[in-house]
């Protein structure tokens, strides 16, 4: 097999010829690891994903998906099989193994090693060659335990419903979104209320089995919930919903572990990526003999992982 770089990511295994989260330059599957706009081209090709996921696409993508691969599946074509597995990132987020030719091929896609209250980490997958994201990939990236981490939002929300105002999360829609809603459902008694955009993805959610209990902002009983005061309102943007209600702001993002968010009132260090020990190990426990690594700290991650006898090299596009 042959990992192929250049206007995107491709795998040629035998005569076929594998796009990872990648626009197609030519005929093969896409192979989409998650519904993240980042990492889903903007019409959908020949696709092959989780059934999460293509629930997820559907609702903001147009396009053709070619087959919905359940993990554990086994997809064979052409003398190729294609396995999904999770990747702990996101609802349905994978990693593809890929095998053909003797060899076997792993591509991880956005990655996270940690449980979180709503997903659990992803596991090794031992393979020949491991091509992985290096969002954190820096040894200045080193995450507090989650437990950490959430116990400090949950003490941040019952200060701010103490004041009279309403703790509201700008967050991804899809990922951090359904981990705040899953936190405050399991940790606190007071009602969720979501945006359009987070309501529309979380119910998917929902119907793949994942019960998160929120409310939509445009429902009734959402807008009179905000009315109330004591809720917790989770959001892709940063904006007034349509009742009148004090907010006080906070991200939740790995960036804060760094960074400074001074127009917000709280920032926490919650990703839904593996940190540089998380992305370490788990190279180390793939068995990889070689590894190619993609995006964010490419190049630092790799030089880390030589210096651990890792044949590493990092991929441009």
């Amino acid at each position: 097999m042959e990992v192929i770089r250049g206007r995107g990511l491709s795998v040629k295994a035998g005569g076929l010829r594998l796009w990872l989260d990648s626009s197609p330059r030519g005929p093969g599957l896409t192979l989409i690891s998650h519904a993240h706009s980042d990492h889903s081209p903007s019409r959908l090709v020949k696709v092959v994903t989780t059934p999460e996921t293509a629930s997820v696409l559907r609702l903001f993508r147009k396009g053709e998906i070619e087959r919905e691969l359940r993990y554990g599946e086994v997809l064979k074509i052409d003398g190729v099989e294609v396995v999904a597995h999770p990747s702990g990132h996101v609802f349905g987020s994978s990693q593809f193994s890929i095998k053909a030719d003797g060899s076997e091929v792993v591509y991880t896609g956005d990655l996270n090693t940690y449980d979180s209250v709503i997903l659990k980490g992803a596991d090794p997958i031992r393979s020949d060659e491991l091509i992985v994201e290096a969002t954190y990939g820096s040894p200045r990236y080193v995450f507090p335990p989650r437990e950490i981490v959430y116990a400090d939002i949950v003490r941040w929300i019952l200060e701010v419903i103490r004041e009279g105002a309403v703790p509201a999360f700008k967050v991804y829609a899809l990922g951090k979104a359904q981990e705040i809603i899953g936190l405050v459902n399991s940790y606190l008694n007071v009602p969720v209320v979501a945006s359009w955009a987070v309501s529309k993805i979380t119910e998917k959610h929902r119907q793949h089995g994942l019960n998160l209990d929120f409310l939509p902002i445009n429902s009734e009983e959402g807008l009179e919930a905000f009315r109330q005061g004591e809720c917790v309102y989770v959001s892709n943007r940063r904006g007034n919903p349509p009742a009148k209600r004090r907010l006080r702001w906070a991200v939740a993002t790995g960036w804060a572990i760094r960074y400074r968010f001074s127009s917000y009132d709280a920032a926490f260090p919650l990703s839904g990526h593996a940190d540089f020990p998380g992305l370490i190990n788990h190279v180390l426990e793939t068995g990889a003999k070689k590894v190619y690594v993609v995006h964010g700290f490419a190049e630092e991650l790799a030089r880390n992982l030589r210096k651990l006898g890792v044949n590493a090299s990092a991929l441009d596009f």
